[in-house]
């Protein structure tokens, strides 16, 4: 697949791109898509792309001209089996040249009621999966800027599992903490958390929404933290009397 120069390239924002998913999540997706170039002064012998892609898989579509407003309804993505953890850059280029004019990237879809679909916003979207090579029942996926927990498919309906005790008291927490330890290990996460985009900070920024804080970044040992980190989660979810109670009562026999 051809390769685009990036120099000079323009950004292109992101409430100018609106792609909307049209039929049933779980199905082969198709989208429709309106992009504002209006205000880029782009040309019209500019082409426009679509770049859907999760995980490993991906697709470049044409979408044509780089008009001010580029429409493009029922293009479905033959590679993608659902739109789990799908999302979109968007690219304006020169192709006598073979130059990336403008990008637009992490591009999340919506769904047919024009709202953010609930496994996209997410900041752990979970996947089913076959895990059987793996030998477990569920793991950490990490990819480019994007991690999930995938869950072996053979447990059922994921909205089922996601929603049940044991993923809430013991799945949940134990993921968490394997993220956090992580992001901890690597020496570049951005102590200013500057960058909201960026995998590490978007993680980071959870735990201080939930009220657990940012990890101390002089520190070699935050162990402390990370205890606080999945307290203060497992609080938030409100999981943990449920647990003990469904445990009275022999759900676990």
């Amino acid at each position: 697949m051809k390769r685009f120069n990036y120099t000079g390239r323009k950004k292109i924002l992101r409430e100018d791109v609106k792609i909307r998913l049209t039929g049933d999540f779980n199905d082969k997706p198709a989208v429709n898509v309106a992009i504002d170039l209006s205000g880029y002064e782009f040309s019209l012998s500019d082409t426009v792309f679509l770049e859907p892609q999760s995980k490993t898989r991906f697709m470049r579509i044409r979408l044509g001209e780089a008009s001010n407003s580029v429409r493009r309804n029922s293009i479905e993505l033959e590679e993608f089996d659902d739109a789990e953890g799908l999302d979109f850059r968007v690219k304006v280029v020169d192709e006598s040249k073979g130059t990336l004019l403008g990008i637009a990237e992490n591009i999340k879809p919506y769904n047919k009621d024009d709202e953010l679909d609930g496994n996209q916003q997410s900041i752990l979207p979970v996947s089913s999966v076959d895990l059987a090579p793996y030998g477990v029942l569920w793991r950490v996926g990490w990819g480019d800027q994007k991690v999930v927990l995938e869950i072996e498919r053979e447990l059922g309906s994921r909205d089922q599992v996601v929603r049940s005790v044991m993923f809430k008291a013991f799945i949940w927490p134990v993921a968490m903490r394997q993220i956090l330890t992580k992001i901890l290990s690597d020496d570049g996460w951005d102590h200013e958390l500057s960058d909201p985009e960026e995998l590490s900070t978007r993680w980071l920024l959870f735990t201080k929404q939930i009220g657990a804080g940012t990890p101390d970044p002089d520190s070699d040992d935050n162990e402390e933290w990370l205890d606080n980190a999945v307290r203060m989660l497992t609080k938030i979810i409100g999981i943990r009397q449920q647990a003990i109670d469904d445990f009275a009562a022999g759900a676990w026999k």
